[in-house]
């Protein structure tokens, strides 16, 4: 399942090690024109050998459009399609070993092969989510003013870190050849209300199914989330006031900005899990898909110590996304 969306429909493509990924989008916004420096921001937030606490892995990442924007770099309302090269994947970091944690078990049972990389299970095809992410964000924001934004919140069992401390952390579990999980906070402002619906068309459920596309992503909660098991009903409630100008609004925002699957206005709060990434420089017990024996495997590849870092805008690029989406479902109704 490489697609996903009606209103904003967008088909993936291309594998983690092979020439090029890319993908295919219809419903984009006719006459929008991309704002490359905002663009560029978003990519190099993603874009891998940027720093030490990243994978060493360079690309480039500059997305190549084939059709749907003309020489301005104006969305003409065809359909937009585009690549991105890769350029340096080294195929000869795998083997016939499956890796701990990774698909390439499952890979094996569900298609009887284990690509390269992940190949089509890699995080590398989180690049050009977040290139059509940073689109519909600069759009939403100039016309609706929503405003998506994150934050890590956890890192293995450190609270609220500060930059010194992430900085700390994930570079210490990187020398041990180990690396961590974490949880981010994603806020959105200005979210227009009346946003989903009943049951199966609920937002969380919308919402929830694109962040789960992300690897290495393993919990989505809205509000409070599992802590509102914790509370009382008086507690957790979110009691309703009238403002000087008759609108109504709440005090505080244990349900996250949603009841019934539908926004009420509220600012969204989505918290995502982060699972650690599953490539470490430890020895890890393992079996040799080709021999069937049992063997140990110590992987030395190019690897993130912590997806959350790069997972980050990834997270807010699929908000973008699935918002529009829900928005554009909302107005035709």
């Amino acid at each position: 399942m490489n697609t996903i969306g009606k209103k904003i429909k967008i088909k993936l493509f291309g594998t983690s090690h092979g020439p090029e990924i890319g993908a295919v989008v219809l419903g984009l916004p006719k006459g929008l024109k991309l704002n490359w420096k905002k663009i560029n921001w978003w990519m190099d937030r993603r874009k891998p050998g940027k720093n030490n606490l990243v994978t060493t892995r360079i690309e480039e990442d500059k997305p190549i459009i084939k059709s749907g924007a003309n020489k301005r770099g104006v969305l003409t309302g065809d359909t937009l399609k585009f690549i991105i090269k890769n350029t340096n994947s080294k195929s000869n970091d795998y083997n016939s070993l499956l890796r701990p944690g990774h698909a390439d078990w499952t890979s094996l049972i569900k298609y009887n092969k284990v690509l390269p990389g992940g190949g089509q299970f890699s995080g590398r095809l989180t690049a050009p989510i977040v290139f059509i992410g940073a689109i519909i964000n600069d759009y939403l924001n100039n016309k609706y003013k929503i405003n998506i934004s994150s934050k890590i919140v956890s890192l293995y069992n450190v609270k609220n870190p500060n930059k010194n401390q992430i900085q700390n952390i994930i570079g210490k579990l990187k020398k041990e050849g180990d690396s961590t999980g974490g949880i981010l906070e994603i806020n959105v402002n200005n979210v227009i209300s009346g946003l989903g619906s009943d049951f199966f068309g609920g937002i969380e459920s919308k919402l929830s199914q694109y962040l789960f596309s992300i690897p290495g992503v393993k919990g989505v909660s809205f509000g409070d989330g599992f802590e509102l098991s914790k509370m009382k009903g008086s507690q957790s409630n979110d009691e309703l006031f009238l403002n000087k100008n008759k609108k109504i609004y709440t005090k505080s925002n244990h349900m996250g900005g949603i009841l019934g699957g539908i926004t009420n206005g509220m600012d969204l709060k989505i918290n995502v899990g982060f699972k650690p990434t599953p490539s470490i420089n430890k020895k890890q017990r393992t079996v040799d898909y080709k021999t069937m024996n049992e063997t140990t495997i110590k992987i030395n590849g190019r690897h993130d110590p912590a997806i959350i870092l790069r997972g980050q805008v990834v997270c807010e690029a699929y908000i973008a996304i699935a918002l529009l989406e829900l928005i554009k479902s909302n107005e035709e109704k």
